[in-house]
This record gives structure tokens, sequence and C-alpha cells, in this order.
């Protein structure tokens, strides 16, 4: 270990990044495809709507949605804690 350059922290940041990155807007177009497979076929006459695809997709929606809200609040954690007073996510009282 150097002490110019931290390895763990750079695979660390490396391995969320990519998780982040790559699982978010994978899990979304999951989301995408299960709605249009829960929507039915437009092809035939009459469609038959499959509601628990629908429900699937989104549970997906909201779940990536929650993982991008609570990461923008993570970041802006001591904007609000000291904006709000509300110490939340590791924020540390001043």
């Amino acid at each position: 270990m150097s002490t110019w350059f931290n390895y763990t922290a750079t695979l660390k940041i490396l391995v969320f990044g990519l998780l982040v990155g790559a699982l978010l807007p994978a899990l979304f177009a999951v989301g995408v495809r299960v709605g249009a497979a829960g929507a039915g076929s437009s092809s035939a006459a009459t469609t038959q709507r499959r509601p628990v695809l629908t429900a699937l997709s989104w549970s997906l929606y909201a779940f990536v949605l929650t993982a991008v809200i609570v990461g923008v609040m993570y970041i802006a954690r001591d904007f609000i804690a000291l904006h709000t007073g509300w110490f939340i996510l590791g924020a540390k009282p001043t």
C-alpha cells in the first residue's frame, strides 16, 4: 500500500460506480421490458393484460427512483442538515 495512492478506496469507488452506473439503468430497462410484456400484444384482436408483470415493472421503477433519491440525499446530506436541521444519512451536527 502506497502512502500516495489508496488502492482500497479506489477499488471501492470503482465497484460502487460500476454497480450504480450499470445496475440501475439495467434495472430500468428490465422494468420497461417487463412492462411491455405485461401490457399484452397489440397484434391480437383481444389483448390480455398481465397485472403481475405490470406490478413488477412498477416496483422496479420505484426501486430505481428510490435509489436515485437516496443517492442524491446522501450527497447533499450536509447541506440538508445545515438548512433544515435534519441530520439524515450520517450527517453530523456541527
